[in-house]
């Protein structure tokens, strides 16, 4: 029989194992088992295509080929360049640009 002294403690220690069986260990977040991947290298130019990237032959500024980069043929091959500006310059003289390009 519950003695009037003892009822005080039954209800702390029945709340008290409430509390404990409803909490969840807190787990910490998986690792990830593989790095996120890197972008891909600049293609060489004149060896770029849509959605490459490639470097501006004249500039060097690296940049993702779209549907309206400008672009010149030259060489038979299709040079893309970064702005209109570079298509000017590259017009003008394309072996200087293309002797300072890095080579495939």
């Amino acid at each position: 029989m519950l003695t009037p002294h003892m009822r005080p403690l039954l209800v702390f220690l029945s709340l008290l194992v409430l509390s404990c069986a409803s909490t969840k260990s807190a787990q910490p977040a998986p690792l990830p088992t593989e790095a996120a991947p890197a972008a891909a290298a600049p293609k060489p130019p004149g060896e770029a295509a849509l959605g490459d990237r490639t470097t501006c032959p004249v500039s060097g500024e690296v940049f993702t080929v779209k549907a309206d980069s400008p672009k010149v043929v030259y060489d038979g091959k299709t040079y893309f360049l970064c702005c209109d500006d570079c298509v000017a310059d590259f017009q003008k003289d394309p072996a200087k640009y293309l002797a300072k390009s890095p080579a495939p």
